[in-house]
Protein backbone atom coordinates (compact mmCIF):
# COMPACT_ATOMS: atom_id res chain seq x y z
CA UNK A 1 0.00 0.00 0.00
CA UNK A 2 1.58 3.51 -0.86
CA UNK A 3 1.80 5.52 2.43
CA UNK A 4 -0.09 8.45 1.38
CA UNK A 5 -3.08 7.10 -0.98
CA UNK A 6 -6.15 9.20 -0.45
CA UNK A 7 -9.28 7.93 -1.80
CA UNK A 8 -11.97 9.66 -3.08
CA UNK A 9 -15.74 8.27 -2.26
CA UNK A 10 -16.17 7.69 -5.40
CA UNK A 11 -12.62 5.71 -6.34
CA UNK A 12 -13.67 4.10 -3.17
CA UNK A 13 -16.69 2.95 -4.69
CA UNK A 14 -15.32 1.50 -7.63
CA UNK A 15 -12.89 -0.63 -5.54
CA UNK A 16 -16.04 -1.77 -3.81
CA UNK A 17 -17.89 -2.27 -6.81
CA UNK A 18 -14.66 -3.97 -8.04
CA UNK A 19 -14.55 -6.67 -5.12
CA UNK A 20 -17.69 -7.58 -6.17
CA UNK A 21 -17.50 -8.50 -9.78
CA UNK A 22 -15.20 -7.30 -12.59
CA UNK A 23 -16.11 -3.94 -14.13
CA UNK A 24 -17.01 -3.24 -17.23
CA UNK A 25 -16.86 -0.21 -18.65
CA UNK A 26 -19.93 0.84 -19.91
CA UNK A 27 -20.42 4.68 -18.26
CA UNK A 28 -17.31 7.20 -18.96
CA UNK A 29 -17.25 8.90 -15.84
CA UNK A 30 -16.72 5.09 -14.19
CA UNK A 31 -14.33 4.30 -17.16
CA UNK A 32 -12.24 7.49 -15.99
CA UNK A 33 -12.51 6.66 -12.40
CA UNK A 34 -11.17 2.84 -13.27
CA UNK A 35 -8.32 4.06 -15.45
CA UNK A 36 -7.19 6.77 -13.05
CA UNK A 37 -7.30 3.07 -10.40
CA UNK A 38 -4.78 1.47 -13.02
CA UNK A 39 -3.06 4.33 -13.08
CA UNK A 40 -2.47 3.61 -8.97
CA UNK A 41 -2.02 0.01 -9.28
CA UNK A 42 -5.00 -0.54 -7.68
CA UNK A 43 -7.25 -2.32 -10.81
CA UNK A 44 -6.12 -3.55 -13.72
CA UNK A 45 -7.70 -4.78 -16.98
CA UNK A 46 -8.82 -8.08 -16.83
CA UNK A 47 -7.05 -9.27 -20.56
CA UNK A 48 -6.14 -12.04 -22.55
CA UNK A 49 -4.71 -13.92 -19.98
CA UNK A 50 -7.80 -14.12 -17.71
CA UNK A 51 -9.53 -15.39 -20.96
CA UNK A 52 -6.62 -17.79 -21.76
CA UNK A 53 -7.47 -18.83 -18.14
CA UNK A 54 -11.27 -19.76 -18.77
CA UNK A 55 -12.83 -16.41 -17.72
CA UNK A 56 -15.83 -15.46 -20.23
CA UNK A 57 -16.41 -12.11 -19.14
CA UNK A 58 -15.02 -9.31 -21.52
CA UNK A 59 -11.32 -8.77 -21.59
CA UNK A 60 -11.55 -5.16 -21.33
CA UNK A 61 -13.23 -5.19 -17.82
CA UNK A 62 -11.40 -4.02 -14.88
CA UNK A 63 -10.34 -6.52 -12.22
CA UNK A 64 -8.96 -5.32 -8.71
CA UNK A 65 -5.43 -6.17 -7.59
CA UNK A 66 -3.22 -7.05 -4.55
CA UNK A 67 -2.88 -3.15 -3.78
CA UNK A 68 -6.38 -2.90 -4.41
CA UNK A 69 -7.41 -5.26 -2.35
CA UNK A 70 -4.89 -4.12 0.48
CA UNK A 71 -6.30 -0.74 0.39
CA UNK A 72 -9.70 -1.74 0.51
CA UNK A 73 -8.45 -3.98 3.87
CA UNK A 74 -6.73 -1.41 5.23
CA UNK A 75 -10.11 1.30 4.76
CA UNK A 76 -12.40 -1.50 6.11
CA UNK A 77 -10.39 -1.43 9.69
CA UNK A 78 -11.72 2.29 9.48
CA UNK A 79 -15.36 1.55 9.19
CA UNK A 80 -17.88 1.25 11.96
CA UNK A 81 -18.58 -2.26 13.04
CA UNK A 82 -22.05 -3.67 12.38
CA UNK A 83 -23.61 -5.17 16.14
CA UNK A 84 -25.75 -7.67 15.60
CA UNK A 85 -28.90 -8.43 18.05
Amino acid sequence: MQPGLELTSEERHVLMQALESPLVDKDPIVLGLCLRLCGRRLLQRAGTTAVMNGWRGSPHAFVLTREGWAVLKAHRRYWPMRRAG
